[in-house]
């Protein structure tokens, strides 16, 4: 659009000159004969720009300055002046003055370019004003949309939280115990143990891939898969739920299906109570879980694909006879990075030797390795035991 420069002059020739070279230059041009017109023609025709004259009757050029600075801070003001002192000058500055310029005006190309830099200042500043009301507009929309992320994950977590067993139980003369703590708001880890029957109970430690939202999710249909397994058995008969293998297989045909694009490491057990047998199978879960029998502490399970990443994984049940002690210590890998530094068999090593000590639950062995409540954690952490009660306990 095209400016509008306001020439305010008590000086008719001037008025008339001025105006005729600024219409030859493309812009409107609105004029007056004394400050007090000039201040009712800024109102009346909204002027991008003013030329003033300095020295005028009534209300002067300072005067209309000043005045232009309090109702219209963002108005460009240029002072034409005809004495050429340097005090008028600094006091045209000082009021806010655009710029300042000498009469008589021999080379009108002088006053073009000081319109033009008065004008492009006005342009920049407004620029810079619109850029940052768009950041601040953008700002508060993105702090809404993370208010709302955050109560959706606090939402989620309460959900998560909610499908996790008791921190303790007992099951057939067994304790099962649990911790879990999350790097973020939400977890890919999951721990679990259920009855499936008068003489069989099950238990397993899940490590999705990933973090955050969607690894919380997979932990949730892994809840989910489990429990329709176990609905399975007890409607139908369907031995799925108690031969570890078995249920792995089916689950790595669920977590493909699904389409996710996420992968888990799980340890599954079963106890057959009666008996005194656990029936196992592994899928990737690392560290290994620790069995302490009262002689010492060994790794069981072994090496084996993850649940979802191959299309056809093999996993085998394994069996154990329990004794009188017995505790079978399951760690989740972020557990590792709360020891110390020194490789990874040394971290292994502190775990066996944690292991070694069957007296204590989950919370227990959390509060040894310093699990503790707000400590700040690079990856999630989960702890997983079960051990059989002495009449001691």
């Amino acid at each position: 659009m095209t400016a509008r420069i306001l020439v305010i002059d008590d000086d008719p020739a001037i008025r008339s000159m001025l105006g005729l070279y600024l219409r030859g230059l493309g812009y409107e041009v609105a004029t007056a004969a004394s400050g007090e017109e000039g201040l009712a023609a800024v109102g009346r025709d909204e002027p991008a720009l003013v030329l003033c004259d300095l020295r005028m009757p009534g209300v002067d050029g300072l005067d209309v300055l000043a005045r232009l600075r309090r109702g219209h801070p963002d108005l460009p003001v240029i002072v034409v002046s005809g004495t050429g002192a340097i005090a008028d000058a600094i006091a045209a500055l000082k009021l806010g003055a655009a710029d300042y310029v000498t009469k008589p005006i021999e080379d009108l190309e002088v006053l073009d370019h000081a319109i033009a830099r008065a004008l492009e200042r006005v342009r920049l500043v407004e620029e810079n004003r619109a850029y940052r009301e768009h950041l601040e507009a953008a700002n508060a929309r993105l702090t809404r949309t993370l208010r709302q992320l955050e109560e959706d994950e606090a939402c989620g977590r309460e959900i998560q939280f909610a499908l996790l067993p008791a921190p303790k139980v007992v099951l057939g003369g067994f304790e099962c115990s649990s911790v879990l703590a999350t790097s973020a708001i939400l977890s890919g880890d999951f721990v679990d143990y259920f009855t499936i029957d008068d003489d069989h109970f099950g238990f397993y430690i899940a490590d999705v891939s990933g973090h955050g939202v969607p690894s919380a999710v997979v932990t949730v249909l892994l809840k989910g898969y489990v429990g329709r397994y176990l609905e399975y058995f007890r409607c139908f008969g369907d031995r799925s739920i108690a031969e570890p293998a078995t249920l792995l297989g089916a689950l790595n045909h669920d977590v493909r299906a699904a389409q996710h694009g996420k992968y888990l490491t799980m340890f599954y057990g079963c106890v057959t109570v009666s008996s005194g047998r656990l029936d196992y199978a592994n899928a990737g879960q690392m560290p290994f879980p620790l069995l302490y029998d009262g002689e010492g502490v060994r790794e069981i399970g072994g090496r084996s694909p993850p649940v979802g990443l191959f299309e056809s994984p093999r996993y085998a049940t394994q069996s154990l006879e329990m004794g009188a002690t017995f505790a079978l210590r399951m760690f989740s890998d972020g557990v590792l990075e709360l020891l110390p530094d020194d490789g990874l068999q040394a971290r292994k090593d502190a775990l066996r030797a944690l292991a070694g000590e069957p007296g204590r639950d989950a919370a227990q062995l959390a509060a040894a390795l310093g699990l503790t409540q707000g400590r700040v954690l690079p990856d999630d952490a989960s702890i997983l035991s079960v051990r059989r009660l002495s009449g001691h306990d």
